[in-house]
C-alpha cells in the first residue's frame, strides 16, 4: 500500500504547531508534506491521493482557498464530510443556541441607533456589554462596555470600521474561561484561561501546570462535544465561560485553532490525537475504494 502522507496548509512552515505536525506523522509513519501558502500554484495545483490527510494550520482566506482547492471525497480531514471546507459558519453562537447549547445572548447585526441600542441592552440584562468583531483571535476586536456615553461611541467607531458586522452580546461576569480541545468526538485537553492585567480580556499561562489538569466541567464538555458535532467539524477549540452560578456558556468553536499549549505545559500530545484520527480515516477511505 502506497504511504499515507499528512499534507499541511500553512503560513510559517516552522512554526511550532507545524512541528508538532511533523512530529505525530513520523510517530505515525507518515510522509508530511508541507504547502506553503505563499507561492502555491493554483493554475496547476498538487493532487491529493485517496487516503492522504489534510490538516490547515493556516487561517487566512488565502489559506481557506488552498485547501478548497486540494479537498475531495478521499481526502481525510475534519471536516465530517467532503464540502466541509467550504462551509462558513458565520454566526456560530445563533445556530449552537438553536440546537440548545447555552450561549451569552448576542445580537448578530450592529446598530449606531441609540434608542434601539438601549432597547438591546435592556433585553441582554443591561449594563455592562461585549461588542465583539467576529474572526478575530487573541482577544482582538472584543471590548466590554460599562457605560452608556462608552457604549455610543465605541458603536460608532466600530460601525464606521466594520460596517454592521459587529456582535452586541450579553456580558457573562463572574466567570472562569476554559479552552477545551475536541478530538472525534472525545475532550484530548483543557486548560483555563486568565483575565490579563487591567483587562478582562484572558490569556493562557503554560507554567501554571493546573491551569491544564484541573478538569472542566462536565456540562462544559458535553457542550464543547456536542457543538462540534453540531458545526460538522471532527476537531475545534471550543471556549466556554463557567459563571460562579455553575452554567456554562459557549462562545465559540475555533476551527483550526492553536493547540500547542497544552504540549508545551504538560506534554498532552494534541497533534498526536488529531493525526492518529486522520490516519484512521484516510486508512478506512483506501479500503472502502477497495472494496
Amino acid at each position: 500500500m502506497t504511504q499515507q502522507r499528512l499534507v499541511i496548509i500553512t503560513d510559517e512552515p516552522d512554526d511550532d504547531l507545524t512541528a508538532q505536525l511533523l512530529s505525530a506523522a513520523e510517530t505515525h509513519n507518515l510522509e508530511a508534506v508541507i504547502v506553503p501558502v505563499c507561492g502555491f500554484d493554483f493554475v496547476n495545483p498538487p493532487v491529493l491521493s485517496i487516503g492522504d490527510l489534510l490538516y490547515r494550520v493556516a487561517i487566512t482566506h488565502a489559506a481557506c482557498v488552498i485547501e478548497q482547492h486540494l479537498i475531495h471525497p478521499g481526502v481525510a480531514t475534519c471536516y465530517t464530510h467532503a464540502a466541509g471546507a467550504f462551509n462558513i459558519w458565520d454566526n456560530q453562537t445563533l445556530m449552537l443556541s438553536r440546537h440548545g447549547i447555552p450561549t451569552p445572548r448576542t445580537f448578530h447585526v450592529m446598530t449606531t441607533d441609540r434608542t434601539e441600542l438601549r432597547r438591546r441592552v435592556d433585553a441582554l440584562g443591561g449594563l455592562p456589554v461585549v461588542l465583539k468583531v467576529p474572526g478575530r483571535s487573541l482577544g482582538v476586536g472584543v471590548v466590554r462596555v460599562d457605560t452608556w456615553p462608552t457604549l455610543f461611541s465605541v458603536a460608532e467607531a466600530l460601525e464606521s470600521a466594520h460596517g454592521s458586522d459587529v456582535h452586541l452580546m450579553s456580558c457573562v461576569e463572574p466567570a472562569k474561561h476554559w479552552r477545551l480541545l475536541v478530538v472525534a468526538g472525545e475532550v484530548v485537553a483543557s486548560y483555563i484561561n486568565e483575565p490579563q492585567e487591567d483587562d478582562f480580556r484572558t490569556c493562557v499561562d503554560e507554567s501554571d501546570k493546573a491551569a491544564f489538569t484541573t478538569m472542566p466541567p462536565q456540562e462544559a464538555i458535553n457542550q464543547a462535544v456536542a457543538a462540534c458535532n453540531i458545526l460538522e467539524v471532527e476537531f475545534g477549540g471550543v471556549d466556554i465561560l463557567e459563571h460562579t452560578s455553575g452554567r456554562c456558556y459557549l462562545l465559540e468553536v475555533n476551527f483550526p485553532c492553536y493547540f500547542g499549549h497544552p504540549f508545551n505545559a504538560v506534554g498532552t500530545d494534541v497533534a498526536g490525537a488529531l493525526v492518529e484520527h486522520l490516519k484512521q480515516k484516510g486508512q478506512q477511505l483506501i479500503e472502502q475504494l477497495a472494496s
